[in-house]
C-alpha cells in the first residue's frame, strides 16, 4: 500500500451524526447524499469521521466541506485540525477501510498525532464513481 503524506490548514466538515452500530452508517451517507442532491451542491469530495467507538457503537459524522453545505439543515460542523497526516488509498472499496485504517497505525515510520481518523471520498463532478482514501494524523 503506497501513502503519502499531506500537511493541511485546518477546515471545517459539515454533516450528519449517528451513535450506534456500524451498520447504520449506509443509512447516513444515504441521507447526506440526498440532501446533497436535493440542494443541488456539487462537492468534489466528502468526509467520515469517526469521533468515537466504543465497544461496538460508533459516533461518526458523514458530511462535507461547510462551504458547501449552506442550506443544509440539522447538521453538526466538525474541525479537521491542521498537520501533517499520513495518508492511503483504499484498494477494495468500502470493507477494505479498516485494514487500510490499521495498516497506517501500524506504520513503523511515523508517530501518530492525538487527533481524529478520517475516510475521504473523492468524486469530481461528472464521475461515475469515487475513489477513497484514509487519513491519520502524525507528528
Amino acid at each position: 500500500m503506497g501513502t503519502r503524506i499531506e500537511l493541511v490548514e485546518q477546515f471545517t466538515v459539515k454533516g450528519y451524526e449517528m451513535h450506534g452500530p456500524v451498520t447504520q452508517i449506509p443509512k447516513l451517507w444515504d441521507e447526506l447524499n440526498g440532501v446533497i442532491q436535493e440542494k443541488g451542491a456539487s462537492p468534489e469530495e466528502s468526509f467520515g469521521i469517526t469521533l468515537e467507538m466504543d465497544k461496538g457503537n460508533f459516533h461518526y459524522l458523514a458530511g462535507i466541506r461547510s462551504e458547501f453545505a449552506e442550506g443544509f439543515s440539522d447538521t453538526k460542523e466538525f474541525f479537521i485540525p491542521s498537520g501533517k497526516f499520513i495518508v492511503a488509498k483504499v484498494e477494495g472499496g468500502v470493507e477494505a477501510i479498516p485494514a487500510a485504517f490499521d495498516a497506517l497505525l501500524r506504520n513503523p515510520d511515523v508517530k501518530l498525532r492525538h487527533s481524529y481518523g478520517f475516510e475521504r471520498y473523492i468524486h469530481p463532478t461528472g464521475s461515475e464513481g469515487y475513489e477513497i482514501e484514509v487519513w491519520v494524523a502524525i507528528e
